[in-house]
């Protein structure tokens, strides 16, 4: 069974528990404005091209494939898009086996929206549990229920984002309503699973969201945290390596911004937390 990956990284202490390594899966139904992995969102391979970093070596010869960014001597190249089978790459996972054990971490599956290669994540999650290592979930929640409900038994926590509740809101900003992503949700929480909420919060655009995502979330059951992460810009050199138009809003979320909502989100009594002072 194959799967396209877009990058793997190691030594991760942002996407759950302990130290991690996270798998970028390629290809995402929702188009965020915000997004910072760009390179994620397309099930397709890619190359990008830092122009700021070229040394002029020459060995590229001036292409953009997979070997041509193998050969770049200091990443001015990245191919985004390797393709692995779930047993190849759950045996390269495994090598980091003495890190997770000592501090409590695993493997994150992330993306891009990893459940959009359904039958290969379940198949990854389900290796990885086979060899007792911790497997979390990061979902954007718009995928099939029986995704979710096949990789259940594979996953110890999942990492859910929730940008708005007002379907307006949301279709704005991903260019989808969220319908099938609060089902989902409430799914979840019926089988009780251990969910961590991801809330980015963007100023201007889904700050005025917060009390109604309060609302919705106290009624549910295993909502063991709710993050609010800072929006940045951070991302836009890869749009413009990748040749993507850049959506990224010009705003600023400010470490205020950020406790702001976190004391409304407590104060429907839920255990929320500050991204900037988490991260």
């Amino acid at each position: 069974m194959k799967g396209l990956i877009s990058g793997i990284k190691r030594m991760e202490i942002h996407d759950g528990d302990g130290c991690r390594t996270t798998v970028f899966f390629k290809g995402c139904p929702l188009r965020c404005l915000w997004c910072h992995n760009p390179e994620s969102l397309f099930l397709v391979p890619q190359t990008a091209f830092f122009s700021d970093k070229c040394i002029g070596c020459g060995l590229c010869n001036g292409n953009r494939n997979e070997q041509s960014a193998d050969a770049c001597p200091v990443c001015a190249q990245v191919y985004y898009g390797r393709e692995w089978d779930a047993e190849s790459l759950a045996e390269e996972l495994s090598r980091d086996e003495d890190y997770f054990r000592n501090s409590g971490g695993g493997v994150t599956l992330s993306g891009g929206e990893c459940l959009l290669q359904g039958n290969f994540a379940v198949e990854l999650a389900r290796l990885l549990k086979k060899r007792g290592i911790s497997v979390f979930v990061d979902t954007c929640g718009y995928v099939k229920r029986g995704v979710l409900e096949r990789i259940i038994p594979y996953t110890d926590r999942f990492l859910y984002d929730i940008k708005a509740i007002d379907p307006a809101v949301h279709r704005y900003c991903t260019g989808k309503e969220n319908g099938l992503i609060l089902e989902n949700l409430r799914f979840l929480s019926e089988q009780g699973c251990d969910v961590e909420i991801r809330y980015p919060l963007v100023i201007g655009y889904n700050d005025g969201e917060c009390e109604k995502i309060g609302a919705f979330l106290r009624g549910l059951k295993g909502i063991s945290k709710i993050k609010v992460l800072q929006y940045h810009p951070f991302a836009a050199s890869r749009y413009l390596a990748l040749g993507m138009k850049n959506t990224m809003p010009d705003t600023v979320t400010t470490f205020e911004d950020v406790e702001r909502s976190v004391s409304i989100l407590k104060s429907y009594g839920l255990p929320a937390v500050n991204g900037i002072l988490e991260d």
